[in-house]
């Protein structure tokens, strides 16, 4: 069997142009024969290229009547092969994810295929080095920002967290239908899922491709950011407001509790402060932030536990710089809980509210 016929080439487009078909010539070229295309709803005068890309290349065709957004996109042909999973490809190994604007070469794409044929648990991901200058500006900003916000509240060493070309094992497919996420924010969801599930992800490095500046990209660098980022920054909402909280509470128990217990006061007042807190931040954080609604009482007995470390290590180490440094009591606290901001998150996101 040959290796090309393992695999199945996934290729969403909205609106494309002649790079689409030549692509596709590429790919038939080189050998590839099982290829899904998804028109997430082009424009009428844009069809004849879906047509063209059933007709002369032998494409499975899977077709949305409105633009739902590149995330959707990947689900329903994600769900169109899997329907075909005892058919058709009941012997392929995975997807090969591109792009249809002409990024990849056919070379990458092979590459992309011999990793994930000799690693078929592995998310396999085709990496560009954004150390170029040729790239566009917004593209190189965008993913150090990205890479950035990944490797600091996620623990992923990502090089590139918004490339097209990926190797998807059909083990992790069904994950991946139900990963939050409509439009550009789904790339980024998808990695969260990976680290969620223990999916080595596997990365090497691909030509980098840019034609007239990427002027073609339908990604929009304001809305589509917010979009990305939108887990983290619906955590950081949630977190500041609940901060806000916790320190007013946590001031008035101080002025409470001052003179009657001069020793303890500020291990009293923060336990007391973070009851109301973290009461706060579960139903915030639950529905709203990591969007789980099982309501299983595991998930609230991991909150408290998670909530009593962090009172107790924010309520000594608080009163630890208060008696040996004699620093404001606010102050203190605001520099130890900034601190364990960042460890709770990752708690949360990878235990706490996790979905199995």
């Amino acid at each position: 069997m040959d290796i090309k016929d393992k695999v199945v080439i996934m290729i969403p487009a909205y609106n494309p142009d002649e790079k689409f078909l030549f692509f596709l010539g590429k790919l038939k070229e080189s050998g590839y024969k099982k290829i899904i295309v998804i028109d997430d709803g082009s424009v009428e005068e844009k069809k004849h290229f879906f047509d063209e890309a059933v007709e002369n290349y032998n494409c499975a065709l899977v077709s949305h009547s409105i633009n739902l957004g590149q995330g959707r996109a990947y689900k329903s042909g994600f769900n169109y092969y899997l329907s075909k999973t005892k058919e058709e490809y009941k012997d392929t190994i995975g997807i090969i994810q591109c792009d249809c604007d002409g990024q990849h070469c056919i070379e990458d794409v092979n590459k992309c295929l011999e990793l994930l044929n000799n690693n078929p648990n592995k998310f396999i991901l085709g990496v560009r080095n954004f150390s170029d200058k040729s790239i566009p500006f917004r593209s190189r900003f965008g993913n150090k920002c990205t890479t950035f916000m990944f490797k600091a509240f996620c623990g992923l060493d990502i090089e590139d967290t918004q490339t097209g070309l990926k190797g998807i094992p059909c083990s992790f497919l069904p994950d991946l239908m139900e990963t939050q996420g409509e439009r550009f924010e789904y790339a980024s969801s998808v990695l969260l899922e990976t680290k969620r599930k223990g999916i080595e992800i596997l990365q090497f490095p691909i030509e980098t491709i840019y034609i007239n500046n990427n002027e073609t990209s339908h990604f929009n660098p304001l809305r589509d950011s917010i979009r990305i980022y939108s887990l983290i920054l619906k955590y950081l909402l949630s977190s500041i407001s609940a901060f806000v909280v916790d320190i007013i509470m946590y001031s008035i128990f101080l002025a409470l509790f001052k003179e009657l217990y001069p020793q303890t006061y500020v291990i009293i007042s923060t336990y007391l402060a973070k009851i109301i807190s973290c009461t706060y931040t579960y139903m915030v954080n639950k529905k709203i932030v990591f969007e789980n609604h099982s309501r299983k009482m595991s998930i609230a007995i991991k909150f408290a536990i998670l909530c009593i470390i962090q009172s107790t290590l924010s309520g000594f180490l608080t009163n630890g710089i208060v008696m040996w440094l004699g620093w404001n009591e606010v102050l203190s606290k605001i520099i130890v809980d900034t601190v364990l901001f960042f460890v709770s998150f990752k708690v949360q996101d990878r235990w706490v509210f996790a979905k199995k």
